[in-house]
């Protein structure tokens, strides 16, 4: 139905036209747009990691997934890797001829071009925006709502939706695991958790609600004193100003991703710091990871 409305409105508007498709859920439309008119330039962006090829092997309709994005004129990723998974994975998956030296694959006679785009931020914008009045607002805000007692605290901080792939729970079990370890840093470090509600009707994203809230429960009941509780879980649909704020007080950032495509917010909180404070810990499982070789890069499978 996409692509049929897609060929009307082209052929209404004078039959030319460039396409640009984000991400995967419209993976086959590149295909039927193709089919139905030759003449079309069709570029799409794929958002999130591409496997190699042995995990992508038990995907049940791998070759109509392929042969959907072979359609596109040209297809990016975020990094190289990705790329090179991807042609990897249609040199061993479907008929077609992959010319590794020009990174690009013929199927059907015509080529499609595979290249990576690492997806950014507007640095500049986000240091102005940081700086404003409105995010040291915001800042104070938090500050009051958690109390005397976290100010005197150092404050590890993660913002994410709550989404399996954000690794949630691997970073609260490791930030437990290093108050167990050390006793010494017990009432003077707080994590302090932005997490954003994600696709609720599905069940696998309720039950990790669940396990979030149960987690945040077992650590605070072990742990806390009178004065001091460890985790801060703060689910709600935070704004721009607020993540920012929570970027601005953080003296320690999460990221822990257990696979990302890129991950903005380890980007975002640089260019939030234009004080030139903070410290980012950053899963070597994101795009990111590739650009930002100075952050404390972390396995966050290991706790």
């Amino acid at each position: 139905a996409t692509a049929d409305a897609l060929a009307a409105r082209i052929t209404a508007e004078g039959g030319r036209a460039l396409i640009f498709i984000q991400d995967y859920h419209l993976a086959l439309l590149p295909r039927l747009l193709k089919n139905a008119r030759p003449d079309l330039k069709i570029v799409h962006f794929w958002h999130i990691p591409w496997p190699n090829r042995e995990a992508f092997r038990i995907f049940p309709w791998g070759e109509e997934l392929l042969d959907g994005l072979l359609g596109n004129d040209l297809l990016g990723f975020h990094i190289q890797y990705h790329c090179n998974n991807f042609l990897d994975t249609v040199d061993r998956g479907i008929e077609s001829r992959v010319d590794y030296e020009q990174f690009r694959v013929f199927r059907g006679g015509r080529p499609t071009y595979v290249r990576p785009f690492p997806i950014s931020i507007d640095f500049n914008q986000i240091g102005r925006d940081a700086e404003s009045d409105l995010v040291t607002k915001k800042r104070d805000n938090f500050m009051r709502e958690f109390g005397e007692s976290v100010l005197k605290t150092r404050l590890f901080v993660g913002a994410d939706r709550i989404d399996y792939t954000k690794g949630i729970p691997e970073r609260l079990k490791g930030f437990e695991l290093m108050l167990m370890r050390h006793p010494e840093l017990q009432s003077r470090v707080t994590f302090v958790q932005l997490a954003a509600p994600s696709r609720t009707h599905i069940e696998k994203y309720r039950d990790l609600n669940d396990q979030l809230d149960d987690l945040v429960d077992e650590i605070n009941w072990r742990l806390c004193t009178e004065e001091w509780t460890p985790v801060r879980f703060l689910r709600a649909h935070h704004d721009y100003y607020d993540v920012l704020a929570a970027y601005r007080m953080a003296d320690i950032l999460l990221v822990t991703s257990l696979h990302d495509g890129m991950n903005l917010v380890a980007k975002e909180f640089i260019a939030s710091r234009t004080d030139g404070d903070g410290a980012l810990i950053l899963s070597e499982y994101t795009g990111a990871a590739r650009e930002i070789p100075d952050a404390l890069q972390i396995n966050p499978y290991d706790i």
